[in-house]
């Protein structure tokens, strides 16, 4: 993953941005390719059950359009795998994702009946289907055409890509299998989940839990880490790339820790470990999703000696291998129990409103706005929740933040109060109490979702969070 260089002539000096990028572009294509069949097979079944040719022109048209769109946009998505980075969508790209979502919402408002929306949502599914396809077409051609020219590269053993600058600046990321991967898949996941709440066929409890399970897994599972070693200065710079307030940045002088250690716990044999920077006074541990990568055991261990082991030659630090027991290890447990403790109870409530309680029978636009704004507010609560828990939780770089803008969670409130408003007016313009009983099945809906959301949320920052102790 690159950062943007604080000196403009930095050069490369040792190791490989994007080790394993072509690899990493197999899986992207194999579940892009699956998410746009299943999408495609479902719109075109819902509409040929209408044998109206118009239709199936229409649905052409937008087929061969959003193909179009995809071959396109796969050149963006090896550019990334390639250069092992975050995925960012360009400007012209968010405007014509914001459009064909209005399109959506649009739609559903001025539906005259719930078969007027089922085709109409069956019909604008064709196009995310379309491009999906495209992508993976342009992604397996391309795999192809490197066969075939055999420039295929071999992986490396090492579990973690390595990268030194001229600046004497160094980057540890996953290497490009690893994460890309991932990535991408999470994109799909986030589709996957306006589809299932917008055109499966079952009910609606089944449809809203299946819709926020995949939705919030992959807004949290959309993300790549890095960690910024800049030995001049003194500062290891972790960085967690995302969507929606799900970023987080971290600055951590290094000039008060004299070590890195590796504490384990007792009680598990060592099966659990931490990574710790340590100090006279105070000790901050480094986030798991940095230290524990979702391998073997084999190539954990790897990975954590690799980690370490550069952070440690970089910066001058001794290495510790120590054991605690759960007492010596409370600053740690503590504060990630409470969090997994929080985040469980979350996803469990927002279940069980989601199954108890009754929630909109039709296909409503107001529901849509809703699942977006969720999305949009649900990691900024989060955060603020683990900071009730744990409030040993290192708090992120402010300074990387965009002033005078208006912030996700703000943006999603607004959104939110927009989705319950246009509920009550659904029904009459002046308040009753019918209107309120008619405005519950949506409330109800909102707030289950952003349990099961806010709960995932959590739970990812516990393992993205670093932990800071004083030892006074």
């Amino acid at each position: 993953m690159q950062v943007s260089p604080s000196h403009s002539q930095r050069q490369l000096v040792s190791g490989k941005v994007g080790w394993g990028w072509r690899q990493a572009t197999y899986p992207i294509s194999a579940n892009i390719i699956f998410a746009g069949l299943l999408i495609l097979i479902v719109a075109i079944a819902q509409l040929a059950r209408l044998d109206d040719p118009n239709l199936l022109k229409i649905a052409s048209i937008l087929f061969f359009v959003g193909f179009a769109i995809g071959i396109y946009v796969a050149r963006a998505v090896v550019e990334v795998c390639r250069q092992n980075t975050d995925y960012l969508f360009s400007r012209s790209q968010l405007i014509g994702i914001t459009i064909y979502w209005l399109v959506l919402v649009a739609g559903l408002s001025i539906s005259s009946s719930e078969t007027f929306a089922k085709i109409f949502v069956a019909m604008w599914w064709i196009l995310p289907a379309a491009i999906f396809i495209g992508i993976a077409s342009s992604l397996a051609w391309r795999s192809g055409q490197s066969k075939k020219k055999q420039t295929i590269e071999s992986v490396s053993t090492d579990v973690l890509n390595v990268v030194t600058y001229s600046d004497q600046t160094v980057l540890i990321s996953p290497l490009a299998l690893s994460q890309q991967p991932r990535q991408f898949n999470s994109l799909v996941l986030i589709v996957l989940g306006l589809f299932f709440w917008t055109m499966l066929d079952l009910s609606t409890n089944i449809r809203a839990i299946a819709a926020i399970a995949f939705t919030a897994s992959g807004l949290t599972g959309f993300f790549t880490w890095q960690a910024q070693l800049r030995s001049p200065e003194k500062i290891l710079h972790l960085r967690f790339s995302g969507l929606w307030g799900i970023a987080a940045e971290y600055a951590i002088n290094l000039r008060p820790f004299s070590s890195l250690s590796v504490v384990k716990l007792q009680e598990s044999d060592g099966e659990l470990s931490w990574m710790q920077l340590s100090g006279n006074n105070s000790e901050i541990t480094i986030p798991l999703a940095m230290t524990i990568l979702p391998s073997t055991t084999k190539e954990n261990a790897s990975a954590n000696d690799q980690f370490g082991q550069t952070i440690r030659e970089e910066f001058h630090l001794a290495k510790q291998e120590t054991e605690r027991d759960s007492l010596g290890m409370a600053n740690v447990l503590l504060p990630q129990g409470a969090g997994i403790l929080a985040g469980t109870a979350l996803i469990i409530l927002g279940v069980f409103l989601l199954f108890i309680l009754p929630l909109p029978t039709k296909i409503t636009a107001e529901s849509a706005i809703a699942l977006l704004g969720v999305c949009l507010v649900s990691p900024a609560i989060a955060r603020f929740f683990l900071q009730l828990v744990a409030p040993n939780s290192l708090q992120g770089d402010r300074s990387s933040y965009i002033e005078n803008h208006l912030q996700s969670w703000e943006i999603g409130t607004a959104i939110l109060l927009i989705s319950a408003f246009l509920s009550t007016q659904t029904i009459g313009k002046v308040a009753s109490l019918v209107t309120l009983n008619q405005s519950l099945p949506l409330l109800t809906l909102i707030c289950g979702w952003l349990g099961i959301s806010i709960g995932v949320c959590i739970l990812a920052f516990v393992r993205r969070t670093p932990l800071w102790h004083s030892n006074y």
